[in-house]
């Protein structure tokens, strides 16, 4: 078997709360390469990461795709891990995601919505129905709309090989970026796997998700991509 090497990209932004307390807890031999891709932080994040022996990249541009996409280029590993340290994420996700590439997937993605996974981030009962039914809605026009079998099509924990995502043509630099992974990879026949895991509760700072904003942003997203998939076929 070919050992394919592996990117990890940490994408940060006024993290420096969580980076204390998640990067400690990454072991460097898991990834042949360990980039933190930084948006502008001005709390001490890029400096803190630094100390910890982490390579930095700091974005020319905003967003959380331009993030990717700066790592990416930045990069030259076969496969590509995308990571977020405020604690959402469990470091434990990382070898998972590098082991289950190895059986020949295109993309593996960490479920927070399987049978089995436990929602921390989210505030209050109205919050957690937010979460909950904002995220299971769009699994679900992703899956009627572009025929997958997702159960969570928006999470940013996952790997994907660099040849599969160059297929994707990718070109949303904002919160859309893993929900175009998730239907990109679907219309172009990628093969794709969830891992069930969890989402933790956020480690200091604060969420920069604004749901009807995104939601709405999402919900334009699926349409335009569907509507110029029809026109391709």
């Amino acid at each position: 078997q070919i050992r394919l090497s592996t990117a990890l990209l940490i994408l940060t932004l006024n993290e420096i709360d969580g980076i204390k307390v998640i990067l400690p807890q990454i072991d460097k031999s898991w990834a042949d390469e360990i980039l933190v891709i930084d948006g502008g932080s001005t709390d001490g994040t890029i400096e803190e990461a630094k100390k910890m022996g982490f390579e930095v990249k700091i974005q020319k541009k905003r967003g959380h795709g331009d993030a990717i996409v700066t790592g990416i280029n930045a990069t030259n590993s076969d496969n590509i891990v995308i990571f977020g340290p405020d604690g959402n994420h469990e470091p434990e996700e990382i070898p998972r995601l590098i082991n289950k590439m190895k059986e020949g997937y295109d993309q593996v993605l960490i479920s927070r919505f399987g049978k089995g996974s436990k929602n921390l981030d989210a505030v209050g009962i109205k919050g957690k129905l937010i979460d909950y039914f904002g995220n299971k809605m769009f699994a679900f026009l992703v899956n009627v709309f572009f025929g997958g079998h997702w159960t969570d099509s928006l999470n940013e924990s996952r790997i994907i090989s660099r040849q599969a995502f160059e297929e994707l043509n990718f070109d949303s630099l904002q919160m859309g970026s893993t929900q175009l992974m998730s239907i990109r990879g679907l219309k172009r026949r990628q093969k794709i796997c969830e891992l069930v895991g969890n989402e933790g509760a956020r480690i200091g700072g604060k969420r920069k998700m604004r749901p009807l904003h995104v939601g709405a942003d999402l919900s334009k997203q699926i349409l335009s991509e569907f509507f110029y998939w029809c026109q391709k076929k």
